[in-house]
């Protein structure tokens, strides 16, 4: 029973994260929607910005499950690493509840202070190196020019996470660009800027 009002509390805290924002709420109405006492919160988390926390590390351990299946299904590292915007992709379109709440209340949530915020920041930090290790790899291999694994990694996620705002913003709608043009202009252009052979212009200041 108690498991179950875990599942319950965080079920019915992600609802309300979503209708009414990280700040709209207080551990009072997550107690009230779920039908359960405010002691019943308190048992299984510390205070709001714990549920939040456990949903947050909840969304990030999807995402990475499906970084980690999509690059298995691939081959070559090339593959493997534009596997991982289709993965954010998928996250977007099938986990919408989640990609929200960890997206798009997290400035609210470190407005509040500095408790939790490493621990969902380390979380994401192992989407990087997930994907720094396709990138030695594929170095390794031949197939990737030298390049930071690990600026690299962060260029890609940032410019699939930034083309999944636009998205939502209707931006995309309005160009008339779809999914899959974005896709195949991320793997010429960037898969042709790391190809083995192709001389950096840029380092990394040490």
């Amino acid at each position: 029973m108690k498991n179950n009002n875990k599942e319950k509390i965080l079920q019915v805290s992600r609802h309300l994260f979503l209708k009414f924002g990280y700040s709209g709420i207080s551990i009072r109405t997550i107690a009230s929607k779920a039908r359960l006492t405010t002691g019943a919160i308190y048992f299984h988390f510390k205070n709001k910005r714990d549920i939040y926390t456990t949903i947050c590390i909840e969304a990030i351990e999807m995402l990475l499950a499906k970084f980690s299946g999509g690059m298995a299904r691939r081959k070559s590292n090339p593959q493997k690493l534009i596997s991982t915007f289709d993965s954010y992709m998928e996250f977007f379109y099938r986990n919408g509840d989640y990609y929200n709440i960890l997206m798009e209340y997290k400035a609210e949530f470190d407005a509040e202070g500095e408790s939790g915020r490493e621990t969902i920041a380390e979380k994401m930090a192992e989407i990087l190196r997930l994907m720094s290790e396709t990138v030695r790899a594929g170095i390794a291999a031949g197939e990737f020019r030298k390049v930071d694994p690990l600026m690299l990694s962060l260029l890609l996620a940032s410019v699939a996470e930034g083309m999944l705002q636009y998205k939502k913003l209707g931006l995309m709608a309005a160009m008339k660009i779809e999914d899959r043009d974005f896709r195949n202009f991320m793997t010429d252009v960037i898969g042709d800027g790391i190809a083995a052979g192709v001389q950096p212009r840029t380092k990394r200041k040490p």
